[in-house]
């Protein structure tokens, strides 16, 4: 009666042993030479240990379907369940085979994961098989047919044996066949979660990232897994938001992103300093007293904004989800209305990023946050954006302060403090990217500034722990030639208590520490996406490839405007008025403007067709 769960168990480790045993190996020892680093024994546990879950994954997906037959035969056993596995285990294996194959002959030319855009190659193949010999050819479907062959073998020895022994072959009375579907349940259920992972957000293929040498990742991601994943994300840019001819569309863009310019204002005593971004989770104009805010909320920015700080008054977030946020701040590149690059791990490493171009110049670059960084693909993001270091919650002890998003605020930047001692006793220049949590729902903080407002309270907590942060970073040597730069992932606008567009969008930038020359206030309209450029201008660096991030400072910067995109529209800002459009019905649904709807429609065409080339 509980034969075909035992099947299904056998099955599933021999699934998951293939990958261990044949794929990863095959796959290394094939590309071997494209890793220019030495390969260590802790390297290759590390590449079996974090690749397992995919592994895993995988043979949940292969053994899904020979535990619903085996349960039916248990069931009904009206047929013969070896001939139908054994169709099963010839389709698969041919699948296994050709995948595994391709993956490693194709990873040499293209240095990233086989996903769906190989199908692109496929509609001609004279062309995908043009530039390889007749011989590579028959050796590479020789070797996908012998890997194939290894993995049928193994399937159907076990299908065979465990259909004769293990299959119950006879009618039952109707208990046992209620408790054979309740046990099919519960072994169904756990494949289930074994594919989905039992975290927030679903599994993806960025729960196997943990170097930042690319090779070691993507030698323990499962072919077949990101193949897979990749059928579901779709390359929605090429030919996207066609507007006008690529001429006019490049006048009228070329006028609002200029890429070169001189500062006019220096707010630095020096062109190194070493940087802080704190990313602070939604934190919203409405939470900062001086911006119009709620009072008593974000006092400390304020607080460090008059005493020792610039305040960016005017800031729109790029967009609405911190997924488009954290590409908007470090890669100074413009969100998208229909998705969000961050999913398409292989672009990644084309975007600019702000911490590998400092990287040039000789910064040791970290990326922190106290939560998971396999949600919404920060791993991938912050590695291809150039982060040797990657620091998150499994990095903690358990004891450590923790919500439902991970570990609090206060204990963050506790450890951010201390890293920024260490690092400076040896002598370092670093860039570290800090992403907080605690100002996220469910809002629960060991704090109690406003008990009547849990929303507000959870903000409170976190400016809170950073004014804490900056006074105790000044008693250190650390805090003379440290810039803290504090900015928003996205605003906050919660269901219940819908602001509008242009209130949810108004976001704080706040420069802080002893590496600036000034402080004040500085009130032109920017957008978020132009942090990254201004920052490069003060330190006299070229910002040339951050297509769409403007130097606030310069003086290129003669047209002000702030651009900010939603789900499927945009919103476009001037000094004269405020345009939004929805994408779909393709009108403007506030403050229609020819003049500004012609620009934001043209810095999508631009955008989508950039994507599409990178």
């Amino acid at each position: 009666m509980t034969g075909f769960v035992l099947f299904a168990l056998i099955y599933f480790i021999f699934c998951t042993l293939f990958f261990e045993v044949i794929q990863k190996p095959f796959f290394g020892l094939y590309n071997k030479h494209v890793n220019a680093e030495k390969t260590t024994a802790k390297d290759i546990a590390q590449v079996y240990s974090h690749g397992l879950v995919s592994d895993l994954i995988i043979a949940s997906y292969l053994t899904a379907l020979p535990l619903i037959v085996s349960a039916i035969h248990t069931l009904l056993p009206c047929f013969n369940v070896a001939i139908v596995l054994t169709v099963y285990n010839i389709i698969i294996s041919l699948a296994v085979g050709l995948i595994c194959v391709s993956d490693t002959l194709l990873y040499k030319f293209w240095n990233y994961k086989l996903d769906s855009s190989v199908f692109v190659y496929l509609r001609s193949l004279k062309g995908a098989f043009a530039s390889v010999s007749a011989g590579y050819l028959v050796a590479a479907f020789s070797v996908a047919f012998i890997i194939a062959g290894i993995f049928f073998a193994g399937t159907q020895i076990i299908t065979v044996r465990c259909s004769a022994t293990l299959l119950d072959s006879s009618w039952m009375v109707w208990w046992k066949c209620l408790l054979t579907f309740c046990i099919f349940i519960v072994a169904a259920g756990c494949l289930f979660a074994i594919i989905r992972g039992l975290k927030i957000r679903p599994n993806n293929p960025s729960v196997v990232y943990y170097s930042k040498n690319p090779f070691f990742n993507h030698l323990a991601l499962n072919p077949a897994y990101n193949l897979i994943y990749s059928l579901g994300t779709k390359d929605e840019f090429k030919g996207k938001f066609r507007f006008f001819d690529d001429k006019e569309c490049e006048e009228i863009t070329s006028r609002l992103f200029p890429t070169s310019g001189r500062p006019k204002r220096k707010l630095l005593r020096t062109d190194r300093p070493n940087i802080l971004f704190v990313i602070w989770e939604s934190l919203g104009a409405e939470f900062v007293p001086s911006l119009g805010g709620k009072e008593n909320v974000a006092v400390n920015v304020d607080r460090i904004a008059a005493d020792e700080g610039i305040l960016f008054t005017r800031c729109t977030a790029g967009s609405f989800r911190t997924d488009r946020g954290l590409v908007c701040l470090l890669s100074g590149y413009l969100g998208q209305p229909t998705t969000s690059v961050i999913r398409y791990t292989r672009k990644l490493p084309n975007l600019p990023a702000l911490p590998r171009r400092l990287k040039k110049e000789g910064y040791v670059t970290t990326a922190v946050h106290g939560g998971e960084l396999t949600i919404m693909h920060k791993s991938d993001y912050y590695l291809a954006a150039g982060h040797d270091t990657l620091v998150s919650q499994k990095d903690f002890p358990s004891s450590a302060p923790t919500c439902k998003w991970g570990i609090q605020d206060g204990y963050m930047f506790d450890y951010i403090l201390n890293d920024i001692k260490e690092k400076t006793e040896r002598g370092e220049r670093w860039f570290t990217t800090f992403q907080t949590l605690s100002s996220h729902e469910p809002f629960t903080v060991p704090y109690n500034r406003l008990p009547d407002d849990e929303v507000g309270n959870s903000f409170a907590y976190t400016d809170h722990c950073f004014g804490e942060f900056i006074d105790r970073l000044k008693t250190t040597p650390a805090w003379d030639n440290t810039l803290v730069v504090c900015v928003a992932d996205h605003g906050y606008n919660a269901s219940h208590n819908p602001v509008s567009r242009q209130k949810y969008a108004h976001i704080p930038i706040l420069l802080t520490g002893g590496a600036l020359a000034e402080s004040g206030r500085i009130d032109t309209l920017m957008s978020q996406t132009d942090l990254a450029a201004t920052l490069l201008g003060q330190m006299n660096l070229p910002h040339d490839e951050f297509l769409f991030s403007r130097d606030v400072l310069a003086d290129s910067y003669s047209e002000p405007f702030s651009f900010h995109t939603y789900t499927n529209g945009f919103m476009f800002t001037d000094e004269r008025g405020v345009t939004i459009v929805d994408n779909v019905s393709g009108d403007a649904i506030e403050g229609s403007d020819p003049g500004r709807e012609k620009k934001g429609r043209a810095i999508l065409q631009k955008l989508y067709e950039d994507l599409a080339n990178r």
